[in-house]
């Protein structure tokens, strides 16, 4: 990033001088008018800062000419000691963008630390942007704007082909006029998305048109479009623009991943991203609510790791916590799609069955004491007591009751010798 800082004051330059070079920017310094005007048609600057009294003019006269020459958007930040309200409003109307008294230097320093990080974050622009005009100049215009800000940019000429893109491929902002070649309008395009795919259609939409009116652009906005821009475009306003969108998309982005994140983390164990028991209770009465009502079979199988406290106190809660994450993946390869298995809290875990009765869901856990015997997870010998219940379609048993019929099998299971699979003999409630 590149600052002119013309002031006449030595001492005030280099104070600038010093706040610009902590935020690794470089200045050049000028003390009058006709030298930052020179400096000014030699390089290009991102941010002036100029005085109100300079050696040859005022801060005001200076922004006046700046503007009046075509430098309409590049910012200007006056500097001085005068309170009077009537310099504020005169710099205001002049062009200045940002007025600071000398003496509030803690103003100045957070407008720089600003200033700096969005430009960063304009230069660092990371993302892909669908463009839809069949302007030819204008297409031109946003392929050297986009590419410039570090967007990836696609083009189509037909509203018809932007939905068909926007359908099949992910997009981080869609650029698109009102007037298309196509039979399809910019309108009637933002109305297609906001229909669209319900994880896809609130991506940010800004259109161009060279509409004047008011009507129009409410009408815009109201079809959906996130903001407008009228044409002639102006390449800082485009550039502002479509940073503000893409930043707030992916701000809004990371706050859905992370409201993902958060959910699974309440609905996972930690240690072997099985379910928890937390999740295991919010959707186990829906299984169980499904198989009554369509009369199908449902088994409950509660396994629990024989003697893992011995495995804790002579090999190390290290080497137990591998030893839990190798029977759950085990657990996780064993299950089919519509089965739920669960971590229930230290070495106990479930199987929730759907469709499966409990002779079926026996010979299931057979299979796995088996698996988990033979499996030696980071070479300790492990083996596992399985109990199994099965709800008989047509009755109606809370969750609670379930478990407490297949926890007493494997109360029986642990009291048989342990390594075993007892299936539940217990009708009451059937």
């Amino acid at each position: 990033m590149k600052a002119l800082v013309v002031e006449p004051t030595l001492t005030y330059k280099l104070l600038l001088q010093s706040l610009f070079n902590d935020r690794s920017c470089e200045t050049v310094l000028v003390s009058s008018g006709q030298e930052g005007f020179a400096a000014l048609e030699e390089i290009s600057f991102d941010l002036v800062c100029v005085a109100l009294h300079l050696e040859d003019m005022t801060g005001i006269d200076f922004c006046q000419t700046l503007r009046a020459e075509g430098k309409k958007t590049l910012p200007i930040v006056m500097m001085t000691s005068d309170e009077e309200k009537r310099i504020f409003e005169e710099g205001m109307a002049a062009g200045v963008t940002e007025i600071f008294r000398k003496e509030d230097l803690l103003a100045i320093t957070k407008y720089l630390t600003t200033f700096k990080a969005q430009h960063l974050a304009e230069s660092r622009l990371v993302g892909t942007v669908l463009c839809v005009t069949d302007n030819v100049p204008l297409s031109s215009l946003l392929q050297t704007q986009l590419s410039r800000m570090g967007l990836k940019i696609e083009q189509t000429r037909l509203g018809e082909h932007a939905f068909e893109k926007f359908e099949t491929s992910d997009y981080d902002l869609i650029i698109t006029d009102t007037l298309l070649a196509g039979p399809m309008s910019g309108f009637a395009l933002v109305r297609e998305v906001r229909q669209g795919p319900l994880k896809k259609r609130m991506i940010p939409i800004l259109v161009l048109s060279s509409f004047k009116d008011d009507g129009r652009k409410i009408e815009t906005l109201r079809s959906g479009a996130n903001d407008y821009v009228s044409k002639p475009v102006l390449e800082a306003e485009l550039a502002a623009r479509v940073r503000n969108l893409i930043t707030n998309k992916k701000l809004l982005d990371q706050v859905e991943a992370q409201q993902v994140r958060l959910e699974e983390m309440a609905m996972t164990d930690s240690l072997t991203t099985l379910y928890n028991r937390h999740c295991l209770n919010e959707i186990a009465p829906g299984y169980i609510s499904e198989a009554g009502r369509h009369d199908l079979p449902l088994s409950l199988v509660v396994m629990d790791l024989d003697d893992f406290k011995h495995v804790n106190d002579t090999y190390g809660h290290n080497a137990g916590d591998q030893v839990l994450i190798q029977i759950a993946d085990l657990l996780k390869k064993s299950c089919r799609q519509e089965d739920i298995a669960a971590r229930f809290g230290g070495e106990e875990f479930l199987l929730l069955l759907p469709y499966c009765n409990g002779q079926d869901a026996a010979k299931k856990a057979e299979v796995l004491r088996r698996k988990i015997e033979a499996l030696e997870p980071n070479g300790i010998q492990v083996t596992a007591s399985f109990g199994v219940c099965q709800l008989p379609g047509g009755n109606l048993l809370s969750f609670e009751e379930i478990f407490g019929l297949a926890d007493k099998a494997l109360y029986d299971a642990k009291n048989g010798g342990r390594n075993l699979v007892v299936l539940s003999q217990e009708d009451e409630g059937f």
